[in-house]
C-alpha cells in the first residue's frame, strides 16, 4: 500500500547505518599489532645472507605467508624494502611507485595515519621522489607539500633532517648543486641532534660524502677531497660501535666503495691514473657482490672504462664494457646504458671499425639528445624554489581567510562596543539612583567598624579581668598553704602525743579536712583548674584560625600592624570556642610584643597526620631564662612595646587547653628577632 512505502524505507535506512556503524567498529578493532623485534631478526637474518635479489623476495614473502597476522608497520616494512630496491638499484620506478602506493593504501585509514604519522609522512615524500623521476613535476611538488605538512605536525627534528636530506638530493638531480650542498651540510647538523643510532650515522655520512660530490660538480676538487676523506674518517671513528651486525658492516663497505669511486674521480682530475684506477677497481670489486651498490658499481665501471680508452688499453676497456653489458641485460639502467653507447663507439673507433663506431654513436647522439632536453626541463625545475612558492601561496591564502575572519571579529566587536555603550548607560543611570544606598552603606560600614572595636574592646576587658582573677586566686592560694600546712602539722604532733580515745574522730577529721585543703591549693598552685568538658566537634580549621585573625586585625591596625595569613585547608576535632581562645591568645601578644608598623604571620600546613599552627612575630623576644617558666602561672609579667599591661597566665592557659586536647606548643625565639609559637594537633584524613 502506498501509506506503508515511508516506513519500508525508514526501516531499511535504519537497518543499513547499523550496518555501516557494525562494520567501521569491527575494522576499528581489526588491526593486528606490529611485531617489531620479531621482523628485526627476521631482516637482520635476510641481510646476512646475502641473497640474490629474486630469493630475497622470495624469502621475505615466505615469511610473511607463514606469519598468522602481520600489523600495519610489519607490512610497510616488506614493501619498503622491495621498494627501496626497485627505486634504488634495478631503477624501476613503475614498481617502486607500486610498493610507494601500497604503503599509502595501508595508511588510507585516518585511524591509522594518526598511528603511524611518520611512516605516513615518509610514505608522502617517497612519492613524490619517485615523481620527481618520472619527470611528474607538479605532482611531485603536491607531494613534497604534504610531506612537509605531515613531517611539522611531527615535531621531531630527525623527521625534518630526513626532508632536508630528500630534498637536497632532489635538488642535486636538478643540477643546482649549491642549493643541494647548502641542503646536505643542513641536513648533517640536524641529524646531529637525533639520537646517535645507526640511522643517523648512515645519513651523516652519506651527506659527508654528499658534500664533496657537490663540490665536485662545480669544479671544486680540493673541497671535494676534504669532504671524501672526512666521510671516510667519519666511518671508521663512527662506525665502530655497529660492527658487531653483518646488515651495519655490509652498509659501511657499500659506502666506504662509494667513496673511493668519487675519489677516483678527484685523483683522476689531478692526472694520477694509477691511483685512480686503483681507487675504482677496489669499489667496483665491493659493490658488484651480492646487496651492495651494483648501481654505483655500474657508474664507477664507466669512468673506469672511459679512462681506459684514454690511456689506449682496449683490453680492460673490452674486458669492463662485457661486465656492463652483462649487468645491464639483468638491471636496465638508462643513463650508464646512454654512457655505454659513446664508449663503445669511441672502443669500436679505435678497434678500427669505423662503420660499427658510426652507427653506435649515431644512436649514442639521437638518444643523447632527447636525454638533454628532458635535462633541460628537469634543470628548470627548482623543487626548493617551487616549495617555498608553495609555501608563499598556502600563507597569502591563510592570510586571506584570516583577514575574512577578522572583519568578523571587526564586525562583531563594533556590535560589542555598542552594547557596551548601552550597559555603560544603564550603569551609571543605575549609579546616579544608588548614590543614596552607597551612602547608607558607607554609614552602616562605619557603624560595623565601631562595633568590632567595642568587640574587641570588651573581648581584651575579659581576658584581662580573668587574668587578675586568676592571679588573685593564685594570691589566695599561696597566702592559704602555710596556715593550712601549719594546721596539718599540728594534727601530726597531736596523733603522736598520746591524745585520748574520745579525741580521735576529731582529730582524723581535723587531718583529713587539713590535706583536703593542702590537696586543693596545691592544685590552684599548678593551676589545675578544671577545664569542664571539652564540647568536641568537626571544626574547619582554617575558617577558625580566619575568622580569630579578622576579630583582631582592628587591634593590629592601632599599631599599623599586619596580619598575614598562609592557611592550607584542614579540618579537626575539637572544641571549638577553647580552641579560638587559644589563637586569640597567642595572636593578642604577638600584637602587644611586636613594633609599630611589623607584620605578624600565621601559618597552617598539615605534616603527615598533624596540624601545624605557626604564630610569628619580629617583635622583642623572650630571653632563655624567661623560655623554662613561659607557660607556668609564676611567668614573669612585662609590658608590651607600647607600654600595654601583661598579666602573665595567659599562656598558662594556652598550654592547657592544648594539652586538654591532646597537643603541644612549643616556642622559638630570639630576643629582639622575634618569637615563633608552634601548636601541633591531630588532624582529619584529608
Amino acid at each position: 500500500m502506498p501509506g506503508q512505502l515511508p516506513v519500508v524505507v525508514s526501516v531499511k535506512w535504519a537497518f543499513a547505518v547499523t550496518l555501516i556503524v557494525l562494520l567501521t567498529a569491527c575494522r576499528r578493532n581489526s588491526y593486528s599489532p606490529d611485531n617489531v623485534s620479531y621482523f628485526d631478526r627476521v631482516f637482520h637474518h635476510l641481510d646476512s645472507l646475502n641473497l640474490p635479489v629474486y630469493q630475497s623476495f622470495h624469502y621475505i614473502d615466505s615469511v610473511y605467508e607463514r606469519f598468522p597476522s602481520p600489523g600495519i608497520q610489519d607490512r610497510i616494512r616488506q614493501y619498503d624494502y622491495k621498494g627501496n630496491y626497485y627505486y634504488y638499484q634495478a631503477h624501476d620506478l613503475a614498481n617502486a611507485m607500486r610498493y610507494v602506493d601500497s604503503c599509502l593504501l595501508l595508511l588510507s585509514d585516518p585511524e591509522v595515519e594518526r598511528r603511524y604519522p611518520r611512516e605516513y609522512a615518509k610514505c608522502l615524500i617517497d612519492k613524490a621522489e619517485t615523481y620527481q623521476l618520472e619527470k611528474e613535476y607538479e605532482s611531485a611538488l603536491f607531494y613534497y607539500r604534504k610531506g612537509l605538512e605531515a613531517i611539522k605536525g611531527l615535531g621531531d627534528s630527525c623527521s625534518m633532517a630526513q626532508y632536508t636530506q630528500r630534498i637536497a638530493m632532489a635538488s642535486y638531480r636538478a643540477g643546482r648543486f649549491d642549493d643541494a650542498r647548502h641542503l646536505f651540510d643542513l641536513a648533517f647538523h640536524q641529524f646531529g641532534s637525533c639520537r646517535p643510532d645507526f640511522r643517523a650515522f648512515a645519513y651523516k655520512q652519506c651527506n659527508l660524502d654528499n658534500i664533496g660530490q657537490c663540490f665536485a660538480a662545480t669544479g671544486k676538487w680540493d673541497s671535494a677531497a676534504l669532504y671524501y676523506d672526512s666521510a671516510l674518517l667519519f666511518i671508521a671513528r663512527e662506525g665502530q660501535v655497529f660492527l658487531g651486525d653483518s646488515s651495519h658492516r655490509g652498509y659501511m663497505e657499500t659506502a666506504r666503495a662509494v667513496v673511493y669511486g668519487n675519489q677516483g674521480d678527484y685523483f683522476l682530475y689531478r692526472r694520477d691514473t694509477a691511483k685512480a684506477t686503483m681507487l675504482y677497481r677496489i669499489s667496483v670489486a665491493v659493490n658488484m657482490r651480492p646487496l651492495h651498490d651494483s648501481g654505483n658499481a655500474l657508474t664507477v665501471l664507466v669512468k673506469a672504462i672511459h679512462l681506459h680508452l684514454s690511456e689506449g688499453n682496449l683490453t680492460e676497456a673490452k674486458k669492463e664494457l662485457g661486465i656492463v653489458k652483462s649487468a645491464l641485460e639483468r638491471r636496465g639502467n638508462p643513463e650508464v646504458e646512454l654512457a655505454l653507447r659513446k664508449l663503445n663507439a669511441e672502443y669500436l673507433a679505435k678497434s678500427g671499425d669505423g662503420f660499427a663506431a658510426w652507427r653506435s654513436l649515431s644512436t649514442w647522439m639521437a638518444e643523447a639528445d632527447s636525454l638533454r632536453v628532458v635535462e633541460a626541463s628537469t634543470s628548470a625545475i627548482d623543487i626548493p624554489g617551487k616549495l617555498v612558492h608553495l609555501e608563499d601561496m598556502y600563507t597569502i591564502e591563510l592570510l586571506r581567510q584570516r583577514d575574512h575572519v577578522k572583519t568578523a571579529y571587526l564586525l562583531f566587536a563594533l556590535l560589542l562596543v555598542i552594547m557596551m555603550g548601552v550597559i555603560v548607560f544603564l550603569i551609571r543611570r543605575g549609579a546616579l539612583r544608588s548614590k543614596g544606598h552607597i551612602g547608607q552603606l558607607n554609614r552602616l560600614n562605619k557603624a560595623l567598624r565601631a562595633e568590632n572595636l567595642q568587640t574587641q574592646t570588651a573581648i581584651n576587658a575579659l581576658n584581662e579581668d580573668q587574668s587578675m582573677y586568676l592571679q588573685s586566686l593564685k594570691t589566695i592560694a599561696h597566702d592559704l598553704r602555710n596556715p593550712v600546712g601549719a594546721i596539718s602539722s599540728a594534727v601530726s604532733l597531736l596523733h603522736r602525743s598520746g591524745i585520748s580515745e574520745q579525741s580521735m574522730p576529731l582529730l582524723e577529721l581535723i587531718r583529713q579536712a587539713a590535706d583536703q585543703s593542702l590537696q586543693l591549693v596545691g592544685g590552684i598552685m599548678h593551676f589545675d583548674l578544671p577545664m569542664g568538658s571539652l564540647k568536641m566537634k568537626e571544626v574547619d580549621l582554617t575558617k577558625l584560625l580566619e575568622t580569630c585573625a579578622a576579630t583582631l586585625q582592628f587591634k593590629a591596625g592601632e599599631k599599623k600592624q599586619t596580619i598575614l595569613l598562609d592557611l592550607e585547608q584542614l579540618t579537626l576535632v575539637a572544641d571549638h570556642d577553647k580552641l579560638w581562645r587559644v589563637i586569640v591568645n597567642l595572636l593578642d601578644n604577638a600584637i602587644k610584643f611586636s613594633p609599630v608598623g611589623s607584620d605578624i604571620r600565621m601559618k597552617l600546613q598539615r605534616q603527615g597526620d598533624k596540624a601545624v599552627i605557626s604564630v610569628i612575630d619580629k617583635g622583642i623576644g623572650i630571653s632563655k631564662d624567661m623560655e623554662g617558666k613561659l607557660f607556668s602561672v609564676d611567668a614573669v609579667k612585662r609590658s608590651g612595646t607600647l607600654g600595654e599591661a601583661s598579666f602573665g597566665l595567659g599562656l598558662a592557659i594556652v598550654s592547657q587547653i592544648v594539652k586538654a586536647h591532646g597537643g603541644c606548643i612549643s616556642v622559638r625565639s630570639e630576643e629582639n628577632e622575634g618569637t615563633t609559637f608552634l601548636i601541633e594537633l591531630q588532624a582529619l584524613a584529608a
